[in-house]
């Protein structure tokens, strides 16, 4: 998977996408419900009136809520899809998690600071089915506590997010011509 970019132009990117955030002054708050493809969200986008106020450059700090139907956790990584090894090698030394439970809260707005109110990483399964064996047990340990993994979650909901957005807006285009 290539490498996201960074946050503030992923904000800028959903501005750009949704003509209502445009007009989106300092304080106001805007929710946006986005079935796409991986999963279903709400993102929460919170303009910073302090930031604003003192003449910096608005930020936005965000919330993501919502649920993944699956992830394919593998050593240090973490994807929507198996990669064609993967699929090779029949799935061995991975495990999949089922039905996952997020809540991102990325109060810096860049992206890479995410913060964590029950000491977890933001994500939670339903179910872990584990074709890894015995190191499976580590990586659904993994998939639970490790900060990276989130951050790389984050980043494959950001791109879904994008997608869904941008395919919204053309079939609104194709629709009205």
């Amino acid at each position: 998977m290539k490498k996201m970019q960074r946050h503030s132009e992923f904000a800028k990117e959903i501005c750009r996408l949704v003509a209502r955030l445009k007009k989106l002054r300092p304080g106001e708050t805007h929710v946006l419900s986005i079935d796409a493809n991986y999963g279903h969200y709400e993102l929460i986008l919170h303009t910073d009136s302090h930031r604003a106020h003192k003449g910096r450059q608005m930020g936005m700090p965000l919330e993501i809520s919502g649920e993944i139907h699956h992830l394919f956790v593998t050593h240090g990584a973490l994807r929507p899809n198996p990669s064609q090894q993967q699929v090779r090698a029949n799935l061995r030394d991975t495990v999949i998690a089922r039905g996952l439970t997020v809540h991102l809260q990325d109060p810096v707005g860049d992206g890479e600071h995410l913060k964590h109110e029950d000491g977890g990483n933001g994500l939670d399964a339903k179910e872990f089915i584990n074709l890894a064996g015995e190191s499976g047990e580590k990586l659904i340990w993994e998939a639970r506590h490790d900060e990276n993994l989130s951050l790389e979650a984050y980043h494959i909901i950001q791109q879904d997010i994008l997608k869904a957005l941008r395919r919204h807006k053309r079939q609104a285009l194709e629709y009205v011509s």
